[in-house]
């Protein structure tokens, strides 16, 4: 026959060997703690105002090297958007875009859509510092001119 203290102790072993494994399991480990990081990829959408409240341009940089350029224009409670689209390649910190299509859309309802070979951001440079996009480029005269665009998340811009 067993003694009861021989039974206790062996009871308070096995619950203090899982008690042990249970903190083991929740204690985080360090090296899997999500480390925010900054973002230097161009990928994503980019807003800028052009005229506070009534005027704004947004850039969508697909993976695929799709290109989009919105300028919308708010007035009297409606919208007009300009949209470009083409393609875009980088090298370093230079930018190409190509521009093939230009659609013009007043309050969603698509009014006009042609072949483009309109020019934006020609010769630029890029950099991303985290949630912002800054182009550096040239005007038509050569003057040089720079951009700051906010990173739209979810709809919203940051």
């Amino acid at each position: 026959m067993v003694k009861p203290v021989l039974k206790i102790r062996k009871l308070a072993t096995v619950l203090l060997v899982v008690a042990l494994f249970f903190l083991a399991a929740c204690k985080k480990d360090k090296a899997q703690q999500h480390v925010a990081s900054k973002n230097t990829s161009l990928f994503g959408q980019w807003y800028i105002p052009i005229k506070e409240g009534e005027q704004g341009r947004y850039l969508i940089f697909a993976s695929d090297s799709t290109f989009l350029l919105a300028d919308v224009t708010y007035k009297n409670g409606n919208s007009t958007t300009v949209q470009y689209t083409g393609k875009f390649h980088t090298k370093g910190d230079g930018l190409n875009i190509v521009i093939a299509k230009k659609t013009v859309s007043e309050s969603g309802s698509v009014i006009s859509t042609e072949s483009s070979d309109a020019q934006f951001y020609v010769n630029s440079a890029f950099l991303v510092d985290d949630r912002k996009l800054t182009l550096n480029y040239a005007d038509t005269n050569g003057a040089p001119l720079k951009s700051v665009f906010a990173m739209v998340l979810q709809d919203k811009v940051i």
